[in-house]
């Protein structure tokens, strides 16, 4: 009795990794800094991590895409493309440009991860009646995030041109590029960036309603603050550099001082 327990829970876990194996899906990202990758229409939250490998790999958790048995041996029509990848993806590369765009209606709901080369470029375009939240670590390239929701980013290092209208932008940088702008702008969310203490940079902040907090030295007796006007000061970090520009309309901005 005790074997025939042991070999169906055999069974069972051999057709959970099968499972789990037939959820992914790679793509070939060799010349890794040349490589955009550009991610659009995502139905649910989308968690991207950076890792020091050579190919992109797509993953859906939890249970397969339903098909009613009517449907056997067809192949579902999505108004936004194809499903190449068996995930609910369309992904096309083309040159150093890799496109993956989610073909589920925004009705149907699906997280996805993505293991990716760390020196890659990451584009995300997010529609607003989808109510995805966007989470990005380790990624030592530019990441452009235009979504109505939560964008949620460690251990980056930019340059970063970041909008959301509705959702909070939380940052913490591991390290920073030095010679290209940022751009952060939300209109209804709290801005919270941590920087690296010796932050060689021209900040400008700026807010409408909201209230800015930092422990860098944004003192009047700094010589290198100034007050632009309205609620919009600017201020040379470690003698300036490149500049970071943080915009909210109605919320508050926090910038804080990392190691």
């Amino acid at each position: 009795m005790k074997i025939k327990i042991f070999i169906i829970a055999l069974i069972v876990l051999q057709q959970m990794n099968y499972s789990s194996k037939a959820q992914e899906y790679k793509v070939p990202a060799e010349n890794s800094r040349d490589i955009i990758l550009n991610l659009q229409g995502f139905t649910g939250n989308l968690k991207i991590e950076g890792y020091s490998g050579n190919e992109i790999i797509f993953s859906a958790p939890g249970s397969e895409i339903e098909v009613p048995d009517r449907a056997k041996g067809l192949k579902p029509i999505y108004p936004g493309g194809t499903d190449n990848s068996g995930l609910g993806l369309s992904v096309e590369k083309n040159g150093n440009l890799i496109e993956a765009t989610c073909v589920l209606p925004f009705t149907k709901k699906r997280e996805f991860t993505g293991k990716v080369p760390e020196n890659i470029s990451i584009k995300v375009k997010s529609e607003c009646q989808n109510s995805s939240d966007i989470f990005i670590n380790n990624m030592k390239n530019e990441i452009e995030i235009q979504t109505c929701h939560d964008i949620d980013l460690k251990n980056v290092s930019g340059p970063l041109v970041l909008s959301s209208i509705a959702g909070d932008i939380n940052i913490v940088f591991s390290s920073l590029s030095t010679n290209n702008p940022i751009s952060i702008n939300s209109v209804s969310g709290d801005i919270d960036i941590t920087l690296p203490e010796k932050t060689a940079a021209d900040i400008e902040l700026q807010t409408v309603t909201g209230t800015m907090y930092s422990d860098f030295d944004f003192s009047e007796n700094n010589k290198d603050m100034k007050k632009v006007g309205g609620n919009h000061v600017s201020c040379r970090l470690n003698g300036g550099g490149p500049k970071y520009s943080i915009v909210t309309v109605s919320s508050n901005i926090y910038l804080r001082k990392g190691k």
